[in-house]
């Protein structure tokens, strides 16, 4: 059976990915991982303390919220891009520069398999219906059993989307109350 177009769109994804993983090497895609994870997390975190000490300075709330979470994660991203430039360092003085860059091959498949059950989780929760490009994808198939892994342990606010779409717009400002709950209680 011919590829269709979706499978195209699919094999590059994850063909991209391999060959960032492939160049970067295992170190630092998963030192880079993770500073982006600790990034996110610190912005949640401390986004709120950091605007209300920018209290001070900016008086529009908006805009202390927004560039309290930029300077959070940008001054992440920093501290973790001179970790990553050092460790990255360490591993091609030891001469495992080889192995560094087989596993980020194997680091970069894994990443681009997840990146299109993201992008297809999406697609499920969204009121997009089944189509034919779907049906006729070889790939497609391939990857519902990790859509449906990933579904199934999704966070709860992919459920309030839904529950959004289910029931209309008039539950929206309800919904977005209980998200709203469910964000600062973390």
């Amino acid at each position: 059976m011919a590829w269709h177009w979706l499978d195209y769109v699919i094999a590059g994804i994850i063909a991209i990915s391999v060959l960032t993983g492939l160049f970067r090497g295992f170190v630092k895609e998963l030192i880079a991982l993770c500073v982006w994870i600790v990034a996110g997390w610190l912005s949640f975190v401390y986004a709120k303390p950091v605007a209300q000490w920018l209290g001070t300075y900016i008086q529009d709330q908006s805009a202390r919220v927004v560039l309290a979470y930029v300077v959070i994660i940008v001054g992440t991203l920093i501290v973790g891009g001179v970790v990553n430039t050092v460790f990255s360092f360490i591993v091609n003085r030891s001469g495992l520069s080889g192995t560094d860059r087989l596993l980020g091959l194997g680091f970069g498949f894994a990443r681009g398999v997840m990146v299109v059950a993201l992008i297809m989780v999406v697609i499920k929760i969204s009121s997009m219906p089944e189509d034919e490009y779907q049906k006729k994808s070889l790939l497609y198939a391939k990857f519902n059993p990790i859509v449906t892994w990933m579904y199934h342990y999704a966070p709860d606010i992919i459920k309030h989307v839904e529950n959004i779409e289910q029931h209309g717009q008039s539950k929206l400002e309800e919904q977005a109350d209980i998200v709203v709950r469910d964000l600062e209680s973390l």
